[in-house]
């Protein structure tokens, strides 16, 4: 069984960053006065959906590969 501190949840890693980005773009855009332009949500989206396939992807091999070091030999 894996601790706390041993997990690592790329999901909300990637989660976090995207609010973290947006957060950032409009405190920039709103706040500091910065012109960044409009987000194109329609051009974001498909992203951050192979981003969250990706992640998915990538946790499933790193759980594989885990349980492959817990598991002893056969022989």
């Amino acid at each position: 069984m894996t601790g706390p501190s041993e997990r690592f949840d790329i999901g909300a890693l990637l989660i976090g960053g995207v609010i973290l980005l947006v957060g950032a773009y409009y405190f920039l855009d709103l706040t500091l006065g910065f012109d960044l332009g409009p987000l194109n949500w329609d051009a974001i989206w498909p992203i951050l959906v192979i981003a969250l396939g990706v992640s998915v992807l990538f946790g499933v091999r790193r759980r594989e590969r885990r349980r492959d070091l817990r598991e002893p030999p056969l022989g």
